[in-house]
């Protein structure tokens, strides 16, 4: 239960977030057809983390809860004062015309931030990969007053590395009052929530502004679903190629001919399941290349669902809504 409570503290406030930077958002992306609706939330968690740290690093604000509501009316009045400059109704416009798409965000928002939260409580160890490390930042910058944050590994000294995300997940740990080992699991069943509503967004605007869809309100939304399924959550096809591999299906031609590393050998079993040491983690080595001298090149090609299931909050999946 308290880890149900927890998660609905992390929605809470990155909805209000969401509320306090809409204003903004209706202002600088007037242009758009949801006039920049999906983006109000990450906008609210990036320029209230921005002010925060500013205040941090010069000394005017201290890293604590009141540092954090401070930071959030700046942006909150910053919002308004923008807005009613023009004295539009263009808030108003936008519920109304746009309401079926702004439920539909709103309900992709919420089950994607629910249904991760709820893999990661079956899977929240902070262990193997980077996530020590990662961990090891979040802990530094809820310990640290001002910025530059404390080293973690090195008593005296400032991180020495780019901090600015593991900064915006402290601020929703500090503020939520959840500890930080469950924090950093819905930091991110967050961002993939965000990733989704921001890919959604996206596509939803892009269909919405084509003339060929006037007339037709609902195709915009449904190809903007498609396309958060196709960013956040499809990946590539090896994780099919290594169920077919392990059942023995494809000649040794075929096989030779797709040189994937650790699929060029016959199988070793006949199952349906591979049995290979960490099989799964081929899928984010796919592009296979070598030098000039034919020796083997590993290249890094992890799609986003990958890192999701991974669960490392590494700076690129920090990124990915922001980038979005």
């Amino acid at each position: 239960m308290d880890e149900v409570l927890a998660a609905f503290r992390w929605w809470l406030i990155i909805e209000i977030l969401g509320l306090v930077a809409l204003p903004l958002s209706v202002r600088l992306f007037r242009h758009l057809p949801d006039r920049g609706y999906a983006l109000a939330k990450p906008l609210g968690l990036l320029l209230a983390s921005y002010v925060l740290w500013l205040g941090a690093t010069f000394g005017l604000l201290h890293n604590s809860v009141g540092g954090i509501v401070f930071s959030i009316l700046v942006v909150g009045a910053f919002s308004g004062w923008l807005y009613t400059r023009e004295k539009d109704d263009r808030l108003l416009a936008l519920v109304k015309e746009r309401r079926w798409a702004i439920a539909t965000g709103e309900t992709l928002f919420t089950l994607a931030f629910g249904l991760w939260s709820f893999y990661r409580a079956y899977n929240p160890e902070i262990a193997g990969t980077e996530k020590p490390m990662e961990f090891g930042f979040l802990n530094a910058i809820l310990r640290s007053e001002t910025f530059p944050p404390h080293d973690p590994w090195l008593s005296g000294f400032a991180i020495s590395y780019y901090y600015f995300g593991y900064l915006m997940m402290a601020m929703l740990t500090r503020l939520s009052g959840v500890p930080s080992g469950i924090a950093f699991n819905l930091g991110i069943a967050l961002l993939f929530a965000l990733t989704m509503t921001g890919a959604f967004s996206l596509v939803y605007n892009l269909v919405k502004g084509a003339a060929e869809v006037e007339g037709k309100p609902f195709r915009a939304i449904l190809y903007g679903v498609l396309g958060s399924l196709l960013v956040a959550v499809v990946g590539n096809l090896e994780g099919a190629l290594e169920v077919l591999h392990a059942k023995g299906i494809g000649s040794a031609g075929f096989w030779r001919w797709l040189d994937l590393k650790d699929l060029g050998e016959a199988p070793t079993t006949n199952t349906w399941l591979p049995t290979r040491y960490l099989w799964w983690w081929r899928a984010s080595r796919v592009i296979h290349d070598r030098d000039l001298l034919g020796r083997d090149m590993e290249v890094i090609d992890e799609f986003p669902f990958f890192s999701f299931l991974l669960g490392d909050m590494h700076p690129h999946v920090l990124a990915l809504p922001f980038v979005l």
